[in-house]
């Protein structure tokens, strides 16, 4: 299938392989810049498009290299919002590869508990900038979560994190404190130590190979 034009800035941009897909959209490489990558929206709405468009504004991916935040809107050639770049995150496995015994002999066969450990800083570390650019995520879970062989850590799904007035519209119930089950995600405001609730179940995980507290 031919893929449309889309631009950056006014300037066309040459979409590579397919790097993930999602139930929002893809993400695909971009043929002309192997350190950033392109998030395609199956069905962008009025929402996504004003809080990416608040985050590129605000410069939050130049303000941590742990966070894939969006640092360019891509537009469609009749000047619509399509989706964004970001940079690349290379080399990474999902969090549950390596708190899941059985995964992380296969995914992390050199991970020692030291390294788990290290890994659990530095995802603190990831966290911490993110709210140090004024950003919560609200939907922290072990699938947000990537980990390199050298148990560092980067976010991503930056896009649904809540900054400034964009709420962030989902949630996962196993990471979500007890003042906020129930409640409707995209309606409700989240706090820093709201997250740190769901790092905390995080950090449990991997120190407990995968058991949830």
């Amino acid at each position: 299938m031919k893929r449309p034009k889309l631009f950056v800035g006014g300037e066309p941009v040459r979409l590579g392989r397919r790097l993930g897909r999602g139930g929002e959209g893809e993400v695909l490489a971009l043929k002309d810049d192997n350190t950033r990558a392109v998030k395609l929206y199956t069905e962008p709405d009025a929402a996504r498009e004003a809080k990416v468009r608040a985050m590129v504004a605000a410069g939050l991916a130049a303000r941590s290299s742990l966070v894939a935040f969006p640092a360019d809107v891509v537009e469609a050639e009749d000047g619509l919002f399509a989706g964004f770049v970001m940079r690349r995150v290379d080399g990474c496995q999902p969090l549950f590869e390596l708190y899941a015994p059985g995964a992380r002999k296969r995914s992390f066969p050199q991970a020692d508990y030291r390294f788990i450990v290290r890994a659990a800083a530095n995802i603190a570390r990831a966290v911490a900038t993110v709210h140090e650019s004024g950003a919560v995520i609200g939907d922290i879970n072990h699938s947000g979560v990537l980990v390199s062989d050298r148990a560092t850590a980067t976010l991503i799904d930056a896009d649904s994190f809540q900054f400034g007035r964009h709420l962030c519209r989902v949630g996962v119930p196993e990471y979500t404190p007890p003042e906020l089950q129930g409640k409707p995600f995209s309606e409700t405001a989240r706090l820093p130590e709201h997250d740190r609730f769901g790092l905390g179940v995080l950090v449990f995980q991997l120190l407990m190979e995968g058991n949830h507290p």
